[in-house]
């Protein structure tokens, strides 16, 4: 398993990327970047977690929205769709 300095390293890279594709104007940027950050996600999960085990990750994700939410809200600053 990652050491958390190593996720904090993924971490920076996976947002150096992002934030070449993403910009202050366009939403779609965003919707676009995020839903494939998504895509991969699931791909990854899918190789080594059941399909129970998924559903209660996204579980989870769900239940944290409201404070990932305010957490992009601060880096990003509020965003409307266009």
């Amino acid at each position: 398993m990652a050491s958390e300095k190593e996720m904090i390293e993924i971490q920076q890279k996976v947002w150096k990327i992002v934030n070449e594709h993403i910009g202050p104007k366009d939403s779609n940027d965003l919707l676009m970047t995020g839903g494939v950050l998504l895509k991969v996600a699931m791909e990854l999960y899918s190789v080594v977690l059941s399909n129970e085990d998924i559903e209660g990750l996204l579980e989870t994700v769900k239940r944290h929205l409201p404070e990932s939410r305010t957490q992009m809200q601060n880096k990003l600053g509020q965003r409307t769709l266009h």
